[in-house]
Order: C-alpha cells, then sequence, then structure tokens
C-alpha cells in the first residue's frame, strides 16, 4: 500500500461567517432555532453542475476529498463523497453536516473560497469556491487544498468533541489529570484499563472493535527527546514494555513494512509533535492504524504521550481512528 507522509501543518483557526437573521437578533441567538444537521460521519455533499461534476473539476474534487486516507491498513477514502446539482439543492440536502458548493460564472464578481457555518442546520460547514471559468475553479481547489480538507476534519473532529464533553466520564478524566496535570475528555464507555504513575491505558471494548488510548509520561532533558529517532525508538521501547499482546513474547511495535509519519502542529495554544502510522503486534497477526501527540508539560518536567489506537478487523477503520483521535484533540491542561 503506498503510504502518504502528513505535511506539516498548522491548524488554523476557520472564520465563521454566519448569515444575518430577521430583526437585531444576533447570530448566535438565531442558531438557537436551527434544525440539526443530517448525514453520516464523514460525509461531504457537493453541489456542482452536472457536466463539472463529470469533467476535469470533478477530478479535482475528487482527487482532494476522496483521495487516499492515510496510514490506514486499506485503502479508504478522507471522505465520502455524493453530489446534487444547483437546482437540486433543498429541502434536506441544505441540512447537510459538510457542504461544498461550486459556483461557477462569468457574472461572478468575487472570486475565492469562503468557509461558512451554521447556514441552515447546526453544527454545519460549508465551503463555497466560486470562480469564472471551470479552470480557475480547479486551481483554486488545488490551491487551498489543505484549506478545504482541515474546515471539514475539523468540522467532524469538533463534534466529536462536543459529544465526549457532554457525555464525558468524569471519574476518568478526573484520574487522568491527577496523575499528568490534565486530560482529555473520554465519552461513557471508555473504562480504565490500567492505571499507573508513568503508565495509562483507557479503553473501549466490544466484541470486534477496540479503540485505546495510551498515556506514557516520562522525564524531559531537552528538545532532541521531540526528534523523530528518538520518539520512534522510545515509543516502541514503551510499547513493549507496557503493550503485552495475546500470545508470549508478544507486544504492540511498529509495522515493519511502512515507517510511521512524523509532524509539528499546533493546536489551541498548544505545539506538538503528531506521529501516525500502523502498529502491529509481535510473533502475532493483530494490527491497525494509531495517532499520537507528544509534548512536555507547561514546567518542562515530563514529556507526555497520548496515543489513540484502533483494532477493528471486521471492519473499515477510518471512522473509529478519527473517533479516538477527536479524544486525544480534546485534551486540556488543569
Amino acid at each position: 500500500m503506498k503510504s502518504k507522509i502528513l505535511k506539516t501543518a498548522v491548524l488554523l483557526l476557520i472564520p465563521v461567517l454566519l448569515l444575518s437573521s430577521c430583526g437585531n437578533k444576533e447570530p448566535k441567538d438565531r442558531s438557537r432555532y436551527l434544525p440539526n444537521i443530517t448525514g453520516n460521519a464523514g460525509e461531504v455533499l457537493v453541489v456542482i453542475n452536472k457536466g463539472y461534476w463529470e469533467g476535469e473539476l470533478g477530478s479535482t474534487l475528487r482527487e482532494i476529498l476522496a483521495g487516499e486516507y492515510p496510514f490506514l491498513p486499506q485503502r479508504e477514502p478522507v471522505f465520502k463523497l455524493f453530489n446534487a446539482t444547483p437546482s437540486g439543492f433543498t429541502g434536506s440536502y441544505m441540512l447537510h453536516r459538510n457542504i461544498v458548493i461550486i459556483n461557477v460564472s462569468q457574472e461572478i464578481d468575487t472570486t475565492g473560497i469562503r468557509i461558512s457555518r451554521d447556514s441552515w442546520a447546526k453544527p454545519q460547514t460549508i465551503v463555497t469556491v466560486s470562480a469564472n471559468t471551470a479552470e480557475e475553479a480547479s486551481e483554486l481547489i488545488s490551491g487551498n487544498r489543505e484549506l478545504i480538507v482541515n474546515a471539514i476534519e475539523q468540522a467532524e473532529r469538533d463534534r466529536l468533541i462536543a459529544s465526549s464533553i457532554k457525555y464525558e466520564d468524569k471519574e476518568v478524566r478526573d484520574a487522568v489529570t491527577a496523575n499528568i496535570g490534565g486530560s482529555p475528555y473520554f465519552p461513557r464507555g471508555f473504562t480504565m484499563k490500567k492505571d499507573t504513575p508513568d503508565f495509562m491505558w483507557i479503553s473501549q471494548e466490544t466484541t470486534y472493535v477496540n479503540q485505546g488510548i495510551l498515556i506514557f509520561k516520562f522525564p524531559y532533558t531537552d528538545t532532541t527527546q521531540l526528534s523523530y529517532g528518538y520518539l520512534k525508538d522510545k515509543l516502541h521501547d514503551l510499547w513493549q514494555a507496557n503493550v503485552p499482546g495475546m500470545r508470549e513474547n508478544s507486544y504492540m511495535t511498529f509495522n515493519k513494512v511502512i515507517d510511521p509519519g512524523y509532524s509539528t502542529i499546533s493546536y489551541k495554544s498548544q505545539n506538538m509533535v503528531e506521529m501516525r502510522g500502523l502498529w502491529e503486534v509481535e510473533n502475532d497477526y493483530m494490527g491497525g492504524p494509531f495517532v499520537c501527540h507528544i509534548f512536555p508539560d507547561p514546567a518542562r518536567e515530563n514529556i507526555i504521550i497520548l496515543n489513540a489506537f484502533v483494532y477493528a478487523p471486521k471492519y473499515d477503520k477510518r471512522k473509529y481512528l478519527r473517533q479516538v483521535e477527536s479524544i486525544i484533540y480534546s485534551f486540556k491542561w488543569k
């Protein structure tokens, strides 16, 4: 499988552009009366002329929005796409969670890309591409691919985080906070599997799906501990020591064919290293995707690793990985 190494990117705060409402009500008051969004997680509705959808412009959209999701054991698209024509964009279509609208006309005065939210439902994200020609629209989309994908990814993440906060297991969060000084929000169903001063294992396990969060803590000395080589070796040692497999002499380790990706990101004023890739079990046949957020604590006393992973041999993995990834994104210091 051809892997895709994630580019180093700073997650930008997406501007919120709300449609004005009647009278003198504030936009936040208007949003109270909007219906809830429809559609499944990871779906994107593309509103586009049929001819453009079947041509080069449609190919550009599919390449960017439905390309291969990185570091999964089987091919899965970044988003699942379906489309509607502008004339057919009515009724329930307007309530979809993620909408990309393509406006192509010589009469358009202001071309570009606009990100807006909660126009017809909540919590909704709309990406509007305005151009005079199909070629110009394709160039706009290609030149702003990270902006477009990040806007939709962040919207999906925000919805999952909001759900985790609303239905959180406070007991688990309090235990993690007591240990490392902060914690993600864990939705109900996640339970503490192991709790030691330097390692915690929180998981939600069903018959065919295991979603886990591993939390490691070790002393901070200098910035070289955040380098790719150091972290790969350190994570291997931590997995081997703390995450055994079902068989004798088996333990969690890296996939031996595909090296993990490495990037530096900033999210809500927290600078950190992100590593993602594929894990497997030495001397066994288990495996799946993982993503780690790695950062020192504010006092520079310890390095924290938040390690989300999925084991779901009978199912596609993308949605399960997004769910546990959103949990580690929800991390807050006390």
